[in-house]
C-alpha cells in the first residue's frame, strides 16, 4: 500500500540525521534544529513556566533535539518534525509537572514561615526586635518566593520541620531525616545563614 506523502520522512532530515548520528559535533544537529526553531518557540510560549529561563528552555529543547535523532526510526514513517515535537511536549509536560511540585513545596515553606512571622515577629530571624509593619511583612512574603532558588532539598527539610506548627526537636529532625545531629546542625546553620541574607540584603 503506498503511504502518504503528507507521512513520508523528509529527505533532508534524513541526511541531517545521518550527520549527525556519525559526528555529534558536526552542524548538522544545529541545521536541524534550526529548521525545527519555530515549533520549539511555538511549543515553549504555550506553557507558563516560572522558574526556567528562555534561553535554558532552549537549551533543553536543542537536547530533546538530539535524543529525539538518537531514537529517530526511519521505517514508522513518522516525519521526525512530528516525532521531535511529541517528544519535547512530552519533555515541557514533566517540566511543569515539577514546577507545580516546586510550587507546592515553596506554599509549605511560606505557610511556615508566615506562621512564623506572626507569632514571634521579624526578630524570628535576625536581630531587630521590632514588631514588623504590613508593609514589611508583604516584602518578606514575596522575598520568601525566592526560597527554593536559594536553599537545598534538605534545608527546606529542615526548615519546615523547624517551623511547623509544631516545631520538631533536633533529635526528631535527625531521626526523620536519618541523618546526624552534626549534619543536622550544619544544615540548619547553612538554612538560617541564606535565608536571613535573602530575607535583609
Amino acid at each position: 500500500m503506498a503511504v502518504n506523502s503528507h507521512h513520508k520522512v523528509s529527505a533532508e532530515d534524513l541526511e541531517l540525521i545521518a550527520e549527525t548520528l556519525a559526528d555529534a559535533d558536526s552542524q548538522a544537529l544545529g541545521k536541524l534544529f534550526h529548521k525545527y526553531r519555530p515549533l520549539v518557540l511555538n511549543l515553549i510560549s504555550s506553557y507558563r513556566f516560572r522558574y526556567y529561563d528562555f534561553d535554558d528552555l532552549l537549551v533543553e529543547a536543542l537536547v530533546v533535539c538530539y535524543e529525539s535523532v538518537l531514537e529517530f526510526e526511519p521505517s514508522r514513517q513518522i516525519p521526525f518534525g512530528a516525532f521531535f515535537k511529541a517528544n519535547l511536549n512530552n519533555y515541557l509536560m514533566t517540566l511543569l509537572r515539577g514546577q507545580k511540585a516546586q510550587k507546592r513545596q515553596l506554599d509549605k515553606v511560606t505557610s511556615s514561615f508566615e506562621g512564623m512571622l506572626e507569632l514571634k515577629g521579624e526578630n524570628s530571624f535576625g536581630p531587630d526586635q521590632h514588631s514588623i509593619s504590613p508593609e514589611q511583612y508583604l516584602l518578606l512574603k514575596e522575598k520568601l518566593e525566592r526560597l527554593p532558588t536559594v536553599l537545598s532539598s534538605l534545608e527546606i527539610e529542615v526548615l519546615q520541620l523547624y517551623c511547623g506548627p509544631f516545631p520538631y526537636s533536633n533529635q526528631s529532625i535527625a531521626e526523620h531525616l536519618s541523618i546526624s545531629y552534626p549534619a543536622l546542625s550544619n544544615a540548619s546553620s547553612r538554612c538560617k545563614y541564606k535565608t536571613i541574607k535573602l530575607l535583609y540584603n
